[in-house]
């Protein structure tokens, strides 16, 4: 879908000024009477910038990848943003908490065009994972009814819904839709929905498939381990093996004393596997295989 070409006026009002005032409730009340709700926020100027309040405003273009029902990203704008900006239909800075503040009326406006109307008509959205796509392809989302985290109570919201629209609430399903939803439902959560699903749940398989290797590689190494301690006289009720570092650790509960220490170190000289020994003295020995 191409961009979309409008102005973005800034505004910046000292309402204390009458003549100045007279103009803020004029501005005001032209952009009510076009539909448009005032997005206010506090963000330091962030919904203010001084070179859009300038008498023709500023030429932009509006991406149309993704919609919103009250803002938009542009293209880059010259001398503005080489990346872009969030832009709002009507957006204005929130008293900063001065006295002064609240007289002023700062921030920015888009000239409402049919295409900007038209394009959020006849863009359709999932209220579950925000999925766009042309009106009239698809009643209710096709991408995420295999979702690992949808519930069938949320199967409402997969309903598509124009983006002008995003914000008021999705009907809940009738008789017959569910009727037709819920067996979609139950499948795609069952085998999977989409090739998004299918890839997912093969990831999952690969992942629990590795994980039992790697827990049985563990397990194995720590039986041959402790089980070669044993045979060689030592005791392991103060042995651990950590998975993570693969080391086994001699004195992990009570630190060892010197002749302990060296005692094992004359026995271990063939341990086929990395350790370590912590000793009284606060010292770490390592060992590696």
């Amino acid at each position: 879908m191409s961009n979309i070409k409008t102005v973005i006026r800034g505004y910046y009002f000292d309402t204390r000024n009458m003549a100045e005032l007279a103009t803020w409730e004029e501005l005001k009340t032209e952009l009510e009477k076009d539909g448009l709700a005032c997005f206010e926020t506090w963000g330091n100027g962030s919904h203010y910038n001084a070179k859009f309040n300038t008498p023709d405003g500023v030429k932009i273009e509006l991406e149309t990848a993704q919609l919103f029902n009250n803002q938009w990203n542009t293209a880059p704008i010259e001398g503005v943003s080489v990346k872009g900006w969030r832009v709002f239909d009507w957006a204005q800075d929130y008293p900063a908490g001065n006295q002064l503040s609240k007289y002023i009326k700062r921030g920015h406006y888009l000239e409402q065009t049919e295409k900007m109307v038209s394009t959020r008509k006849d863009t359709h959205a999932c209220g579950y994972c925000g999925h766009q796509e042309k009106a009239g392809l698809n009643k209710f989302c096709p991408k995420c009814i295999g979702s690992e985290y949808l519930e069938r109570k949320e199967l409402h919201l997969l309903r598509m819904q124009a983006v002008q629209d995003s914000d008021k609430p999705r009907a809940e399903l009738t008789d017959e839709e569910s009727a037709l939803l819920v067996p979609q439902f139950v499948e795609a959560q069952t085998h999977g929905h989409s090739e998004r699903d299918k890839k997912r749940i093969k990831e999952k398989r690969e992942s629990i498939q590795r994980e039992r290797e790697k827990r049985i590689e563990n397990a194995n190494t720590e039986a041959d381990g402790m089980l070669w301690l044993m045979d060689n006289g030592v005791n392991v009720d103060n042995v651990i093996f950590y998975n993570h570092t693969q080391n086994f650790c001699f004195g992990w509960r009570k630190p060892l004393d010197a002749d302990v220490v060296s005692a094992i170190l004359d026995i271990i000289t063939e341990f086929p596997f990395s350790y370590e020994i912590k000793t009284e003295g606060g010292k770490t020995l390592q060992g590696t295989r």
